[in-house]
């Protein structure tokens, strides 16, 4: 059997993002990445994954890199009671997060501290010469190749995004400590179709003209394809389309790619809100598989139009939930798909959350699909 590649593991973390990803070595070993932490409730059960993590011969744990996506709390409210656990005993090689700069040592560690950001003695977006996590450009993403691990493409936050953020830092700090996010329209489903009132066809659904994202913190949003032995991940935080389009062209660009990127799995962003997935969007990359994030509290994610243009938009993707819920489940029913035939997968125990396997590519013709493991 082929040899695995990329792990994700798409953690039980409610209406946010907690995602595990593990990356075998070649030479041996394994590469780890933990992308958000879910909102503070989902904590013990994150604690309870790592916990499981392989010690060294000293007892200590390795995260090789941590990405903090953005300052919501669906994605943030974990982050302070991880790194202030002592006896989880782990090592981080990087941690990305993007901050103001601000002057002076004394502010500057008022505001680690207000985060549990990483102060002097933690790493922090060293691969950035502790700079911001950003492209230089709206339509330039960056590529950084980790020490003998994946490599990854950031394409996004653009200059822009992260300037409008940094504008409107002290309200969204405020926002963050009383444990709020952002809200994108929740009108999806209760204007009819599959989700409530009136009949709608997924074609009528996925045509819809529906808000676009413009929260501050989501623009913000850490964003990157990883590629490791041929297997490729997109996991696009809450990033906005207006930003991913322009860099997945550029990269394709720069590939030589005229068609959709090809890639595995397609973490969809902002828990598949109409107002972040677009057709314009779908039509840039060709996902074997589709990730959403969610168990719909709060603003009931995902949204109708998002999942319709998810079936028209990629044709040939599977769709993984992490969470089994009935407003989830309806995307296994022949009915709502419309004749549009799709594998629908869900957690194997209610709060399990999926764990998706790609193997190292090979050849069209002899490459195995994905395993699928529920946990």
């Amino acid at each position: 059997m082929p040899d695995e590649a990329i792990r994700i593991e798409a953690l039980p973390a409610s209406y946010g993002d907690c995602l595990l990803v593990s990356c075998a070595l070649e030479q041996g070993g394994v590469w780890r990445m933990l992308v958000d932490t879910g909102p503070s409730k989902t904590w013990p059960a994150l604690r309870r994954r790592l916990a499981a993590l392989p010690v060294d011969a000293a007892g200590r744990r390795r995260i090789d890199l941590l990405v903090v996506s953005h300052i919501d709390h669906d994605h943030i409210g974990g982050v302070s009671r991880l790194l202030a656990d002592d006896e989880l005993n782990i090592d981080y090689g990087d941690i990305w997060f993007n901050a103001p700069l601000v002057r002076g040592v004394a502010e500057g560690q008022r505001l680690a501290e207000a985060l549990a950001l990483p102060a002097a003695d933690r790493p922090w977006n060293l691969a950035f010469g502790r700079g911001v996590v950003a492209m230089p450009a709206e339509d330039r993403p960056v590529r950084h190749e980790t020490l003998a691990g994946p490599v990854i493409t950031l394409l996004s936050p653009s200059p822009e995004r992260l300037d409008a953020l940094f504008r409107v830092w002290a309200t969204e700090l405020a926002k963050l400590r009383r444990g709020e996010s952002d809200a994108v329209e929740p009108d999806a489903v209760e204007r009819g179709g599959p989700g409530g009132g009136a009949a709608a066809s997924i074609e009528e659904l996925a045509a819809r003209r529906t808000k676009r994202d413009t929260a501050k913190a989501n623009g913000s949003s850490i964003a990157f394809l990883l590629e490791h032995r041929g297997a490729s991940v997109l996991l696009a935080a809450d990033a906005f389309a207006s930003v991913l389009g322009p860099a997945l062209r550029a990269l394709k660009a720069s590939r030589a790619i005229t068609g959709p990127l090809p890639i595995d799995v397609f973490k969809l962003s902002h828990h598949g809100s109409s107002a972040n997935i677009t057709m314009d969007l779908l039509a840039e990359v060709d996902a074997r598989h589709c990730i959403v994030s969610t168990d719909n509290k709060h603003f009931r994610h995902p949204d109708d139009e998002a999942m319709a243009r998810v079936i028209l938009g990629q044709p040939r993707a599977a769709i993984w939930f992490n969470h089994d819920t009935p407003h989830n489940r309806r995307w296994s029913e022949p009915g709502l798909l419309g004749g549009h035939r799709r594998e629908v997968n869900f957690p194997e125990t209610p709060q399990g959350g999926i764990t998706l396997s790609v193997d190292v590519a090979l050849p069209a013709a002899c490459r195995m699909p994905p395993v699928y493991r529920g946990r």
